[in-house]
């Protein structure tokens, strides 16, 4: 147990030789002024060591909160570069750019992250048991999501007022708000009135890891890592139109791979050891809940801060980016069916992923 914990901590110290690029962006911005694309590379160099430190922190402040709020946490701060990038993205007008990546960080975790896992799991056990309720909950709230995602796409283009910009908007908003409004009942649920039964299904009766740091310098970790993360977004939406130009980098590439890559390097890690030691459900709590948590809190948070910004972000997605959501979310529902996963199961998400990665590439969003 401890080895294994000790590998990840390894593995993120391995990452946190890239900080240097931290200081190196600022030199490049504000003292040398060089080109939108050489500071965009630099910046995505250094946010993805900050990425891999939350992931550190919030690994040790789980172990001191359980496992069910743990999950939450490595799904919630996993998501803070998303956030936070797509914050400053919405400030500068990029709505396009936004729903992109938000679109590519929902593919990558339900099938990528949580096909690694399964993957990497099943090499190590047989058959992993999956837990009814970890996944029933997450599916519930994600089916909703799904719905809630389709539904402004058809009132845009199947109905007479889809036409009126100002309607979409105000739909928009209204379903933005109805879904923060769920994803609040969802926590309270999952950790309040109903935590003792998700306790039961991530406790595996193993011993317990020891953690390595204090309670406070963990979440004096996460808060110093979390600023750096926002200063550096600020800096990487600044240069993304400079650096797409420059080096010729599509929409689709920098928000469907790129953003989501570099927010979830340590989910990645976390979901992945996780499903090694045979804790395959905190790695659903992991991937799928992160999903779950941009379809229902962080695309809608991005509506209303762009409504709090004067011009409401219309929350309609294109049809290239509906259709892979709904097929990754097909596949993954289909995959827990029997709530027992193998490795062709995950490699059979991994592939699915690729295809989709790639007809993105080819055709575009």
């Amino acid at each position: 147990m401890y080895f294994e914990h000790s590998k990840r901590r390894m593995t993120m110290k391995y990452l946190y030789w890239l900080l240097i690029f931290i200081p190196i962006t600022f030199v490049a911005r504000f003292g040398l002024h060089l080109s939108d694309g050489i500071v965009f590379w630099l910046c995505c160099a250094g946010i993805i060591p900050l990425a891999a430190v939350l992931g550190d922190s919030t690994e040790q402040i789980s172990l001191y909160t359980g496992p069910k709020i743990g999950g939450f946490l490595n799904a919630t701060m996993g998501n803070v570069p998303e956030i936070l990038i797509c914050g400053f993205a919405v400030k500068a007008g990029l709505y396009s750019l936004v729903l992109t990546s938000l679109a590519g960080s929902i593919l990558g975790n339900i099938l990528l992250v949580m096909g690694m896992s399964i993957f990497v799991g099943g090499l190590k056990y047989k058959i992993l048991p999956v837990s009814k309720n970890i996944v029933k909950n997450n599916f519930d709230l994600l089916g909703f999501a799904l719905f809630s995602i389709i539904l402004p796409f058809f009132f845009k283009f199947g109905s007479k007022g889809g036409g009126d910009h100002n309607a979409v908007k105000e739909f928009s908003l209204a379903l933005a708000i109805v879904m923060l409004v769920l994803y609040i009942l969802g926590l309270i649920f999952s950790l309040i009135t109903h935590r003792d039964i998700f306790l039961e299904d991530t406790d595996d009766g193993e011993e317990e890891e020891e953690p390595e740091w204090s309670l406070r310098k963990g979440v004096v970790i996460m808060a110093a890592a979390a600023v750096a993360v926002a200063v550096m977004s600020e800096i990487l939406v600044s240069t993304v139109e400079g650096a797409a130009e420059q080096f010729g980098l599509g929409e689709a590439f920098i928000g469907i791979i790129l953003i989501p890559i570099l927010g979830n390097v340590a989910e990645h890690a976390s979901a992945c050891l996780m499903a090694i030691k045979g804790k395959i459900n905190i790695s659903i709590e992991i991937a799928v809940g992160s999903s779950m948590q941009i379809a229902l809190f962080v695309t809608p948070l991005m509506v209303v801060w762009s409504a709090m910004l004067g011009n409401t972000m219309e929350y309609v997605y294109t049809s290239m980016e509906l259709l892979g959501i709904v097929i990754s979310v097909i596949l993954t529902a289909t995959v827990f069916m029997d709530h027992k996963v193998n490795w062709l199961e995950g490699a059979e998400l991994m592939v699915a992923y690729i295809v989709l990665a790639g007809a993105f590439l080819v055709f575009g969003t």
